[in-house]
């Protein structure tokens, strides 16, 4: 009888060391450049993968149940529940993947940036900060200090030199690849001291793990992680006092007009750099 009941005690530690370890998954681990995404279950800063008062109840539910089961049963009941625990865990993380999307209503419209960017090509601008993106996650993974340096704001620079060092410290590298763009919108604008901020929201899937003596060591090179970002991307206004055209001093700074030649006065460098990178959802 003692025997017997040494099993199942045995047999519940075991339902719940298994049961854990999946819901529970990998301790959060974050990467990507700046360290924004996460190698957890869930949301990057880790809130994701915990159990809740729900599966608590869940699994102490099972182990009473297991009590009451013949010894000849616990075990076919115990892989049958650790296999519908795997394949609830992929089901709901495919599921959150698919419902993944870019709340489209909270982007401003093309006159609202108009206001502060004449001529603006919102499509060519969405484009070329993507190809910023992957810029720095490139020069982030492949410790490229000038490269990083010329794409973001000197703050962003000194965090990720720091971090990048950490890396460096542990004879680790961070690999990201094979990035597939989903979508990406705009969702403001605003103009202070002479400086412009477009604030941009992507949505964007790639293999990103962690690398130490060529094994990896977190993350995956067979998932890819859906990452949805809040970017912000700033540039200079740059003041002309003549037409780069005509060479006619220019009376009116504030016109995007030549009064002598009437072309048109880029007043905006093309310089655009991140000034924020920021994780908002990941699956």
């Amino acid at each position: 009888m003692k025997q017997k009941k040494k099993k199942k005690i045995w047999l519940a530690l075991v339902v719940i060391a298994v049961i854990m370890a999946i819901i529970l998954m990998i301790p959060a681990v974050n990467a990507d450049s700046g360290f924004d995404s996460s190698y957890d279950a869930g949301s990057p800063s880790g809130s994701y993968g915990s159990t809740g008062d729900g599966s608590l109840d869940l699994i102490f539910t099972i182990i009473e149940l297991l009590f009451y089961l013949p010894p000849w049963l616990s075990i076919p009941v115990l892989i049958g529940i650790v296999v519908c625990v795997i394949l609830s865990v992929k089901s709901s993380e495919k599921k959150q993947r698919n419902n993944m999307k870019l709340n489209h209503s909270k982007e401003i419209s093309l006159e609202q940036v108009n206001n502060i960017l004449k001529d603006f090509e919102k499509e060519k601008f969405l484009q070329d900060r993507y190809q910023d993106y992957l810029d720095i996650q490139n020069a982030w993974m492949n410790f490229d200090y000038e490269k990083l340096r010329a794409k973001v704001t000197d703050e962003l620079y000194n965090q990720y030199e720091m971090q990048l060092q950490t890396l460096k410290v542990k004879n680790e590298q961070n690999i990201m690849e094979s990035f597939d763009y989903i979508d990406s919108i705009i969702t403001g604008i605003t103009e202070e001291n002479n400086q412009i901020t477009v604030t941009t929201e992507l949505l964007v899937a790639f293999y990103d793990y962690i690398t130490k003596d060529h094994q990896i060591v977190r993350g995956s090179k067979t998932k890819k992680i859906y990452i949805h970002y809040e970017l912000a991307y700033v540039c200079n206004k740059t003041t002309l006092d003549i037409c780069p055209n005509c060479g006619a001093k220019l009376t009116d700074k504030a016109s995007q007009r030549c009064d002598y030649c009437g072309s048109m006065i880029a007043q905006v460098s093309k310089d655009w750099v991140l000034s924020k990178k920021e994780a908002k959802e990941q699956h």
